[in-house]
């Protein structure tokens, strides 16, 4: 049995470099203008990539190019420059969806290590051996596998590397081949530009007739019925001030079925979230990384394979984020909708504030302010050597006077008392956490 890698999003070089001290073994990263998340990439050319690449290469670890736009016609030469340039770079693969490009890469850059993204959609055994004969290394799977699934492709095709998303955002589509965003703002999301239509809420209105233009908001609840089917139960959307959401996905969380992943030999554990922040990337990062590291050291010395075997803390750090809900996919079943909200706040932690830097003189840390915290409030000091409870004895806002309270979009000094500072050798990647989290 191998330890699987932990992959994590890496939507810009700072958030590349949280993703590498809380635990990642590799991130991927969006190539400029041709990744699935070009609109909001950070890395923005190649002298990011460039840095970025030789980061993570200093620090033993691994940097993945996403270069998945499914390309039309009047890409097709950019893309293949862009891809030329990108590979000087030495990134350690190349991500890539379009067949085409899968082929010409094996022609015109035979070393260069493919993996096939979730956008190809790979869903069976005898797909994943077609791929790998053409000199694919890893394929990404689709979304949509239940476990025995995944681990049957493992079991049949024992030669290819296998990735598995086990955190973060699920489409309402086939792994992201969706037309809603074009069709609803004109940005095509097979181009890089989607807008999460489906994470909007909408409003329900009713007209008085097919030719009339004078729409009427509809008052209370409603249903959907399928009149083709009779005999299934209408399906009832709640709407609220907000809007309805129908088409929102709870997120995937897939910490109760990691053993078995380990135990299956999957080869990539990846985490969705190229767009989110740094706090939130840290603690899921450090959650996977110590479900992961728990449940291997566990079934090598002869443990059942159970949920069990994760740690209540990695529980926790996936509970001190916020997010859509959460479930296991389709890893454990058809997938749970969120009928009610695209967001559900953390209960088991909220940041209230990032580290910038640490004076060991004064043991003091100068903050950014994320949320509101006060003298009195509960707190832990967040690093990637763990959490710690800590004693807050002095505010100071970010005029250097002393205060009660600090706001957010604010910089602030936070005094703690002693009983932290051995924690202190990690203080740039550092997060004060608020466990009081009804305040």
């Amino acid at each position: 049995m191998t330890k699987p890698e932990l992959l994590a999003p890496a939507g810009d070089l700072t958030r590349m470099k949280y993703a590498f001290a809380y635990g990642a073994d590799a991130v991927y990263a969006g190539q400029p203008a041709f990744s699935l998340r070009s609109r909001e990439n950070g890395f923005k050319n190649l002298n990011d990539l460039a840095e970025g690449i030789a980061y993570a290469h200093e620090h033993g670890k691994k940097f993945y190019l996403t270069s998945n736009v499914i390309a039309r016609n009047t890409k097709v030469e950019p893309f293949q420059k862009a891809l030329l340039a990108a590979l000087e770079l030495k990134p350690d693969a190349l991500i890539v969806a379009d067949a085409g490009f899968v082929g010409w890469l094996r022609k015109v850059s035979p070393e260069t290590e493919i993996h096939l993204s979730v956008q190809a959609n790979t869903t069976n055994y005898l797909t994943a051996q077609f791929w790998h004969d053409l000199g694919v290394r890893r394929i990404i799977l689709s979304r949509e596998l239940r476990l025995s699934e995944i681990l049957e492709i493992k079991e049949r095709v024992p030669g290819l590397e296998l990735e598995v998303f086990v955190h973060g955002a699920v489409c309402m589509a086939m792994s992201g081949r969706c037309m809603l965003s074009n069709w609803v703002t004109h940005r095509d999301a097979n181009q890089g530009a989607c807008d999460n239509s489906c994470r909007m809420p909408y409003r329900l209105y009713a007209n008085d007739g097919p030719q009339s233009e004078d729409y009427r908001e509809h008052e209370g609840n409603f249903s959907l019925q399928r009149t083709d089917r009779p005999e299934l139960d209408p399906v009832a959307l709640d709407e609220d001030t907000w809007g309805t959401y129908f088409m929102s996905s709870r997120d995937l969380c897939a910490l109760d079925v990691v053993p078995e992943l380990v135990k299956g030999g999957l080869d990539s554990f990846k985490i969705e979230g190229r767009t989110r922040s740094v706090y939130y990337l840290s603690q899921v990062v450090r959650a996977y990384r110590m479900a992961i590291d728990a449940s291997y050291e566990a079934l090598v010395a002869g443990a059942s394979c159970s949920a069990e075997l994760v740690p209540a803390e990695s529980r926790r750090a996936i509970s001190c984020v916020d997010g859509r809900g959460f479930m296991p996919g389709f890893l454990r079943g058809p997938l749970p909708q969120n009928y009610e909200s695209t967001h559900v706040p953390a209960d088991g932690g909220c940041v209230c504030a990032q580290v910038q830097r640490y004076d060991a003189a004064t043991n003091s840390f100068v903050v950014n302010v994320k949320n509101p915290f006060s003298m009195d409030d509960s707190l832990e000091l967040m690093t990637p050597s763990g959490m710690v409870a800590c004693e807050v004895t002095e505010l100071m806002d970010f005029r250097g006077a002393a205060a009660d309270r600090l706001n957010p979009g604010t910089e602030g000094r936070v005094f703690l008392s002693s009983n932290v500072s051995e924690n202190t050798q990690n203080a740039e990647f550092a997060f004060l956490v608020r466990t009081n989290t009804e305040k």
